[in-house]
């Protein structure tokens, strides 16, 4: 039997950006998630701090006072002497100095880019059949596999939690040419609902592929993964005899 295992793998940058975001991301207070294909893998992407920053807000400018000038004070002339006192001259008052207003700089706040991505790991499909050796000719096999009809996961990626959901579908292949295409498991004897018969003697080569669609949400708003259906495919030898007819007294 060989089975394609697909490992995971885990990066995280920090402080990069995203190449690119697949159409149908969702933006959530300045953080973008996407959930797509890519290379028969499934790939969780996110994004913060993408968003244009706040503006800043207007300048504001200080109007000055304006200067009150004081009027001249005149000294009244001593009374007690004959001679007239010579006036004295009127001093002009000092003005304060203008106070010019402080501009304030506007200053643009700063942005924090952060991303992830993620490869989630998808079951391994599996082939299982009884009789598990010598099959008989004209006598039906029955075929099930382990691999889940249905795949769920919670992904936390930055300040998000993205929910993923799966389907399953199976497509048979027996050998000799025939095929079936299912969304059901299949089982051993007697409730397995996939049976093959052999009509000749041999060594047939079964094949399983397991396609896997589905949609993500985050949220609450779901949305259909984009790219091409993730594809699986294993392969088991099944040996059919002939039945040997014995005669008993």
């Amino acid at each position: 039997m060989v089975i394609k295992r697909y490992q995971v793998i885990f990066l995280t940058f920090l402080l990069l950006p995203i190449s690119a975001f697949a159409a149908d991301n969702q933006c959530l207070d300045k953080t973008c998630v996407d959930v797509f294909t890519q290379d028969n893998q499934l790939i969780i992407t996110a994004q913060k701090g993408a968003g244009k920053p706040v503006s800043a807000s207007k300048k504001s400018v200080v109007k000055p006072k304006p200067v009150v000038k004081p009027k001249p004070v005149i000294p009244k002339p001593i009374a007690p002497k004959p001679v007239v006192p010579k006036p004295k001259v009127a001093t002009k008052p000092v003005p304060k100095p203008t106070v010019k207003p402080v501009r304030k700089v506007a200053t643009k706040p700063a942005t924090v880019s952060l991303s992830d991505r993620l490869i989630k790991l998808l079951p391994v499909g599996d082939i299982n059949f009884q009789p598990e050796s010598d099959g008989l000719v004209n006598v039906p096999v029955y075929f099930w596999t382990q691999t889940p009809q249905h795949f769920s996961a919670v992904v936390p990626i930055l300040d998000l939690v993205v929910y993923v959901n799966l389907h399953s579908t199976f497509t048979w292949s027996f050998g000799d040419g025939s095929f079936y295409t299912t969304t059901n498991q299949g089982g051993p004897y007697p409730l397995g609902l996939i049976t093959h018969t052999y009509r000749k003697n041999s060594n047939y080569p079964v094949g399983l592929k397991v396609v896997w669609r589905g949609s993500w949400s985050v949220n609450g708003v779901t949305t259909p993964i984009s790219g091409e259906a993730i594809t699986q495919s294993v392969s088991r030898q099944i040996s059919i005899v002939n039945a040997v007819g014995r005669f008993t007294q």
